[in-house]
């Protein structure tokens, strides 16, 4: 099989790359597939080292190139003969290798922990098929390789100083992946990131909260097209934050749907679901590790299907009419207010926003201040000493801060709250009952407790809230955003229906 690349008098075998350009001549391996159809016309390179570098990056050891069965190209039977016999003179010496099959080539997009999880298991069973079909003689037809990994960029972290890489890019890179087949473009639209793709040809692309959109450019690259593992009961929870929704809705019973991409949002044929219960204490960070992790087991399983075509024709239509939207979240959803929100709502919230944005209360703390003056004291022998007498007067410092809360669970018993030191009163917050203690309570609406594990004040490091009360003795705090209470003058309403009426307007 012979190719020719554009701007370079070259010839590309199967498995096999020559070129030649400027005096320099290089020979490495590309692996493309003898089946493909597609033309290299396009397929050009800036220099021949950058040739070099990205045959060899698609040809790395840990990441045998694959390929996808595509229709058959129109060959010259003099082309053929000439492909031949230079294909059994370069492969004389691994005569094994070529009469097995190329593996499918698969390109994954992830961004953040959870889909990085997903990288390390799609990667392991990788490994697992190629030796396999290594132990098989090259009959395992479902081998495949994951060819390039596709991640946002970088963001800039301490005030811009720092450039720090996705968790993806970071787990790739320890896996020895190559920076060559390591993408981060700023957008999926762009033309060099499409032509790459295209040159690549993946059969196959996976999706794991990548987090850009992905234009139709994109979806019609894979030979069988692109599936997302997203983390809800399709239709349920569209968009980008669907477990954060779905437990500030108080939800403990999760899903993870696998389905492929179309242009509209998670609209895709579903190909599986399966469901996770999880622990009332649980975060959404840990929901989201166990979730990814049960969607690349159902990947993995559903693979052979896809890798085939197959999968298309088993999959699941979405029901639109039931669909609901999950949209991103918002620093203001973390402001808890303990006097319109029940103590399982917060909690509830906590635990669905504690990496993003967190959870906080406003507080009023009122602190008292004692203040001593100096007296004179006569002694024995008329002897004057000088003592600081108390005087008793006592005054109360007051300032407001918001201060963010994290390992909260919901109070049963409200026996936990003394009542002696302070009454129970919505928007009150205290230590737990008994010198032990370390945990604080806060009353929330229908007098329902809220236990707060640990606090941040303001340019503070997190403590334990006893460490907060240690140093301001006495102190007390009362949430802010109390609702109005509104008293309505009955000679003013009756004034207002009686000029209602005289306009015609019956509000019976």
């Amino acid at each position: 099989m012979l190719r020719r690349l554009n701007g370079w008098n070259s010839k590309c075998l199967v498995r096999t790359c020559h070129f030649n350009a400027r005096d320099h001549r290089s020979t490495n391996v590309l692996g493309f597939s003898s089946s493909s159809s597609s033309s290299f016309s396009s397929f050009s390179f800036s220099s021949p080292s950058a040739h070099k570098s990205r045959c060899a990056a698609w040809n790395q050891p840990s990441l045998s190139v694959a390929s996808a069965d595509r229709s058959k190209s129109t060959i010259s039977p003099s082309q053929r003969n000439e492909t031949t016999t230079t294909a059994t003179r370069s492969s004389s010496n691994s005569s094994s290798s070529n009469t097995s099959s190329s593996p499918h080539r698969i390109v994954f997009l992830g961004t953040p922990d959870a889909a990085a999880v997903v990288l390390r298991e799609l990667l392991l069973e990788s490994n697992k098929s190629i030796a396999e079909d290594e132990a098989s003689g090259g009959a395992w037809r479902e081998k495949f390789q994951v060819s390039a990994v596709v991640t946002r960029p970088s963001k800039r972290k301490t005030h811009g100083k720092v450039l720090e890489g996705s968790p993806v890019a970071s787990v790739a890179t320890e896996l020895g992946l190559s920076e060559d087949i390591i993408f981060s473009p700023e957008s999926a639209k762009d033309e060099d990131f499409l032509r790459e793709m295209r040159q690549l040809q993946p059969s196959l692309c996976v999706t794991a909260a990548y987090g850009n959109i992905l234009p139709q450019e994109f979806l019609d690259i894979p030979t069988y097209g692109t599936v997302n593992i997203h983390p809800s009961e399709l239709p349920y929870f569209r968009g980008p934050a669907p477990v954060q929704r779905a437990m500030m809705r108080g939800d403990r019973n999760l899903c993870v749907s696998l389905a492929f991409t179309v242009l509209k949002m998670d609209a895709g044929k579903i190909v599986d679901q399966k469901w996770l219960r999880i622990e009332d204490n649980e975060t959404s960070d840990v929901a989201l590790s166990k979730l990814f992790t049960l969607g690349s087991e159902m990947l993995i399983e559903s693979l052979p299907k896809l890798l085939t075509g197959a999968a298309h024709g088993e999959t699941k239509e979405q029901d639109d009419g039931n669909a609901t939207h999950a949209p991103k979240l918002s620093k203001s959803e973390g402001v808890l207010q303990p006097y319109g929100m029940t103590a399982r709502q917060c909690h509830d919230t906590n635990c669905a926003l504690n990496v993003w944005p967190g959870t906080s209360i406003k507080f009023k703390c009122l602190t008292p201040v004692n203040v001593k003056k100096k007296g004179k004291v006569a002694g024995a022998g008329a002897a004057e000493t000088e003592s600081e007498s108390e005087l008793g007067e006592e005054n109360m410092k007051e300032d407001t801060f918001v201060m963010k809360i994290s390992e909260t669970s919901v109070e049963e018993s409200i026996e936990e709250w003394d009542s002696e030191k302070m009454p129970m009163e919505v928007g009150r917050a205290q230590m737990y009952k008994g010198r032990k203690s370390v945990d604080m309570l806060v009353v929330c609406a229908e007098k329902t407790l809220l236990r707060v594990g640990r606090i941040q004040l303001p340019g503070k490091k997190p403590m334990q809230p006893r460490a907060f009360f240690n140093g301001r003795k006495g102190a007390t705090l009362t949430a802010e955003g109390a609702p109005l209470e509104v008293e309505f003058n009955p000679e003013i309403l009756s004034k207002i229906a009686k000029a209602d009426v005289g306009r015609g307007i019956n509000l019976n």
